[in-house]
């Protein structure tokens, strides 16, 4: 025996109606996503628009105070490094730049001239020697050999030049300011 359901109807009608509705459409597959949209997109909220414009802001702001600090972050320490007259012409002097534990060369190959490089080989940073009779820096390592006036490779494994340290005459005073750019 069938009981009375909403309004009248008993649950079978009920069901059977639903079951109507439900064959007339395919059913829903779970990664069929356009069945699953919405029909209207969502309006946004005063509150949602002030957070995200809020964090927008936030972002904003963050990127302006990172390109201000990579604009103004220090550089190369300014250290004097020798005093004019200290090194005969055709001679060297080994000194640290821009830290203890980075050895350079300073070459005086005339009067007025000073030229510094560092002393550390690019193939595996290898100590190089200078040889003032042939003008070159030799890397005993790997055989590395270098230009002593402009630190280019001339033969051997390194891949790149040495670094040369940009160098200012201040009165007497010889003084190491950064690396020349390559």
């Amino acid at each position: 025996m069938l009981r009375p359901c909403y309004r009248g109807h008993s649950r079978r009608t009920v069901n059977a109606a639903q079951r109507d509705k439900n064959l007339d459409q395919p059913p829903i597959n779970e990664t069929d996503y356009d069945q699953l949209k919405r029909e209207e997109t969502p309006t946004v909220t005063r509150r949602g628009f002030n957070i995200w414009f809020g964090v927008a802001g936030v972002m904003a702001l963050a990127g302006a105070l990172a390109a201000y600090w990579q604009k103004h972050k220090p550089g190369y320490p300014v250290k004097v490094i020798a005093q004019a007259g200290e090194i005969p012409i055709g001679g060297s002097k080994i000194f640290t730049y821009p830290a203890d534990d980075r050895p350079c060369f300073l070459l005086r190959p005339a009067a007025e001239i000073y030229l510094a490089f560092s002393r550390l080989c690019t193939h595996h940073t290898c100590p190089v020697f200078y040889r003032p009779e042939e003008n070159i820096f030799a890397c005993p390592c790997h055989g590395g050999i270098y230009s002593a006036t402009t630190g280019a490779v001339l033969d051997g494994p390194p891949p790149k030049p040495l670094p040369q340290v940009t160098l200012e005459r201040r009165g007497n005073d010889i003084v190491a300011t950064g690396f020349v750019a390559s």
